[in-house]
């Protein structure tokens, strides 16, 4: 992966492309299905005191989602290989 003339990283094995415009749909969808994954999240055994890795967290939804159940002795870890995701990620929405 490399950054365009943009600044934005370059990944032609991405089908959804990599811009600003495209983390504002993935933002919106996060919260299109955030009831969806929540539940999904506490029925797969997820509790309090955890630690989650989220692998290929992109803009950072579902970390935002899984940190209050784990609470505050658990442990949420983002890592995308989109740098510029991850910006995103560390501003709130």
């Amino acid at each position: 992966m490399r950054d365009n003339q943009k600044g934005m990283p370059e990944d032609i094995d991405y089908a959804l492309g990599r811009s600003y415009a495209e983390y504002d749909h993935l933002i919106e969808q996060g919260e299109l299905f955030r009831p969806l994954t929540e539940r999904m999240l506490r029925s797969s055994g997820i509790r309090r005191g955890m630690r989650v890795l989220d692998v290929g967290c992109g803009v950072g939804d579902v970390s935002f989602l899984v940190a209050p159940i784990v609470g505050p002795g658990g442990r949420v870890v983002g890592a995308d290989l989109d740098s510029a995701a991850l910006k995103v990620a560390e501003k709130p929405y």
